[in-house]
């Protein structure tokens, strides 16, 4: 059996190794895949049976018409709210984020800018808009301005150096049928009465320091724009103090020196629309506190009512007529004054005819009453005495008649006019002098003046970017009781501006100018201050959106001086520079 098996496997192996020989020596051959000519030549056609394909069907059926039983009815089962079941839910509404968080909602846009230039001066303003949407507005603004001033006399260690800030917040949101507004705002102005001139013997203080400052709260609620009734009505709480060092406290203590003031002022104004035309009714009252008779104040009060209808008696001529009533009434202020009330009635009258599109003629009579604020009347005349009698200006008759004009290049107006002030306030510098100083610490004193007036404003487009305007006016103006002329009241004021823009827009050169004439200081005539001119230019170049940078020069020329032996820097070169976004 075992010889069996080497037999057959070497039979094997012989057969392999003749098979490999004969492989290897046959040579195989590709059949010739090259195309070969082929003609058929014939009369035999061919001729296939006729086909036609069957219609696909299945697969776009018609749709089933339900059979709906004619007695069948809908289903309908009683309403309720599967929530009224319910137990109370014990969550309770979130607390609202704090007020900050506007900011991380809506963006804060605004414009800073800020200069400084010779004797240190220095400003810096800033304009925020801290939260502005469709209905609500969240603005801040506020001011600073300084300067460490000029040696307005040789020899002397007084300064014209100043300090002031002010500030606002406001808010505003507008509700479904109504706008609501609200604001507070402070100041504060620090500087000195470098020009109060000692009278001899005097124990006051050379270049005595004031400090002025306030705040006020406001609410204001209104219709909105394009209500058929326009409302609007105001309530302003606010409070002003003044204290100056006019001695040493160690030699002697003055309490005339320092005053508070406390006062509320409201304000209405309706419209009721008639057929062409409209009823007007307008209401302001100003009550005031000085020192103890603060808030709610009770020392002087004053008031302005005014009815009018206005009515479009034709295409080109629009009518308005009413009556204002005003005055005031106010207790002794110090304890050698009086007590004193004065009221008028006078007429409302405007009567305004269009010639063209772009020109109208216009003549009326415009009653008034002036503010009797302690910030009021220090904001115009700075260097007033410490307790100084606080009345309003009425003004019963206010007659003009002018041209307005209104086109595409040119836009002014010219009038002329002339008035009627039963009681005026002014300032002067008293013929003996205040709290030992014999000038340079201005009164205030009332008297009936009269005036005739005219003025002349024009503004000029000559190209986009580029305008300029001047404006003019002259006034005769006299005490009628005294027989003098107004103090600090020039019969002379002109100014203007030039404004121009080019790079599209990336640099801005800006000119302003004022002039005054001269202005008598007493009530004599016998001094006067000299006539001022003010010259201000500026450059401003924006290296990008954002940022820019500023140079510029304010009262080009001679040093000015518009109240009696005060004399300002002049010639104050700056560097400033804004930012935005």
């Amino acid at each position: 059996m075992r010889y069996n098996n080497w037999i057959l496997l070497l039979a094997l192996v012989c057969v392999l190794i003749t098979t490999k020989d004969a492989t290897a020596q046959v040579d195989p051959e590709l059949p010739d895949l090259a195309p070969r000519e082929l003609e058929i030549t014939g009369d035999l056609s061919i001729v296939f049976p006729a086909l036609r394909r069957q219609p696909i069907v299945g697969f776009n059926p018609p749709p089933r018409v339900p059979d709906i039983p004619g007695q069948r009815m809908p289903f309908a089962d009683p309403y309720k709210q599967p929530s009224a079941e319910l137990p109370p839910s014990p969550l309770v509404a979130p607390n609202p984020p704090d007020v900050n968080a506007l900011a991380t909602r809506v963006p804060i846009t605004g414009v800073i800018e800020g200069s400084l230039g010779k004797h240190l001066n220095r400003s810096v303003t800033a304009d925020l808009a801290l939260a502005s949407t469709k209905a609500t507005s969240v603005l801040l603004s506020g001011a600073y301005r300084g300067s460490n001033g000029i040696e307005p006399f040789s020899g002397s260690d007084a300064s014209s150096g100043f300090d002031h800030l002010n500030g606002m917040m406001t808010l505003s949101h507008a509700m479904s049928n109504a706008q609501i507004e609200t604001s507070i705002a402070g100041f504060r102005n620090g500087y000195s009465l470098y020009g109060a001139g000692l009278s001899a013997g005097s124990l006051a203080l050379n270049n005595p320091e004031r400090i002025f400052s306030g705040a006020h709260a406001r609410i204001a609620l209104s219709s909105l724009p394009g209500s058929r009734i326009q409302l609007t009505g105001a309530l302003d709480l606010g409070m002003s103090s003044i204290g100056t060092d006019i001695f040493d406290p160690a030699i002697r203590v003055d309490p005339s020196s320092e005053r508070d003031e406390s006062y509320l002022d409201l304000s209405t104004a309706a419209s009721f629309p008639i057929r062409d035309g409209n009823i007007r009714i307008v209401g302001n009252a100003v009550t005031s506190g000085l020192d103890d008779s603060g808030f709610p104040g009770s020392t002087v009060q004053s008031g302005y009512s005014e009815v009018a209808l206005a009515y479009l008696y034709s295409k080109n001529l629009f009518l308005e007529g009413g009556l204002a009533a005003f005055g005031f009434a106010s207790d002794a202020q110090t304890d050698a004054g009086r007590s004193q009330s004065l009221s008028y009635l006078s007429p409302v009258l405007k009567a305004t005819y269009s010639i063209s599109p772009s020109l109208s003629w216009y003549a009326g009579n415009t009653p008034s009453i002036t503010s009797h604020l302690m910030k009021d009347a220090f904001k115009h005349a700075p260097f007033l005495m410490d307790e100084p009698l606080l009345l309003p200006t009425l003004t019963a008759l206010d007659a003009h008649t002018g041209m307005s004009l209104m086109s595409e290049y040119v836009t002014g107006q010219a009038q002329f006019g002339w008035k009627d002030q039963p009681f005026r306030r002014f300032a002067h510098r008293p013929s003996a002098g205040l709290a030992s100083y014999d000038r340079g610490y201005a009164a205030l004193a009332y008297d009936d003046a009269r005036m005739f007036y005219g003025r002349l404003d024009l503004a000029f487009i000559l190209r986009p970017g580029f305008q300029f305007g001047v404006d003019l006016e002259f006034r005769n103006a006299e005490l009628t009781e005294l027989k003098s002329d107004i103090p600090y009241f020039s019969p002379l004021t002109a100014g203007g501006f030039l404004s121009a823009s080019f790079m599209d827009g990336s640099a801005l050169i800006q000119m302003n100018w004022r002039h005054e004439g001269l202005r008598p200081v007493n009530l004599t005539g016998t001094t006067e201050t000299q006539s001022l001119t003010l010259i201000s230019l500026s450059g401003t170049y924006f290296v990008s959106p954002a940022y820019g940078v500023s140079l510029g020069v304010r009262n080009l020329g001679s040093q000015p001086e518009f109240w009696d032996n005060y004399t300002s820097e002049a010639s104050t070169v700056f560097f400033g520079a804004q930012y935005r976004w």
